[in-house]
């Protein structure tokens, strides 16, 4: 009994030990736009701006420094709505804006990209059961995506576009632009 006791307390403490890691390693909304009001408030500009996100679709490890996040965020500057990447660090418990351009945000993996080509297959027969018949939703399910790369975040809608390379089954390896939609769920096809 002692040692079932001691086996669930261990237990207990590694699964909030892992929660709290987790729930830390990802920014919410108020926490990226008070990084964001601290970054315009330290930099002194003689012209006030006023940043404000207004929606964050998701926040990933950066794949270009370890010890950063970076998080997909709708932001509106005045006249300048639209989609950017925001880089952060953790401070102890404040997170951080990171002063870098052109930050980039990791795409989805070829499995990632398998999974939402076959969903959206799945998604266009449930549909309309004629779709079916439609070669290129046939063809969906039988693609190997060999590769998936320079990802770029679209201002407008804040969809990723990648540069991918499949297999489709009886023509070959392919290359073709791609548009994802960062959802709840994961990566999905976005809408043409």
């Amino acid at each position: 009994m002692r040692t079932i006791t001691s086996t669930l307390a261990l237990v207990t403490t590694t699964l909030l030990t892992l929660s709290s890691a987790h729930a830390a390693t990802t920014p919410t909304i108020e926490q990226i736009q008070s990084a964001v009001d601290a970054g315009v408030a330290k930099s002194a500009s003689p012209v006030p701006m006023a940043f404000r996100i207004t929606s964050l679709v998701g926040c990933r490890p950066s794949p270009e420094v370890k010890e950063e996040t970076v998080c997909l965020v709708g932001m509106s500057a005045g006249m300048r709505d639209g989609f950017t990447v925001l880089p952060l660090r953790q401070d102890g418990a404040t997170w951080v804006g990171v002063e870098r351009k052109n930050a980039e945000f990791p795409g989805p993996t070829t499995d990632e990209v398998k999974a939402a080509m076959t969903a959206l297959a799945a998604e266009k027969v449930a549909a309309d059961p004629a779709a079916a018949n439609d070669p290129q939703v046939k063809a969906l399910p039988g693609m190997v995506v060999k590769s998936v790369d320079q990802c770029k975040v679209e201002r407008k809608t804040g969809n990723l576009l990648c540069a991918a390379k499949v297999t489709v089954p009886g023509q070959g390896d392919v290359k073709a632009d791609m548009r994802f939609v960062l959802g709840s769920q994961g990566w999905h096809m976005a809408p043409r």
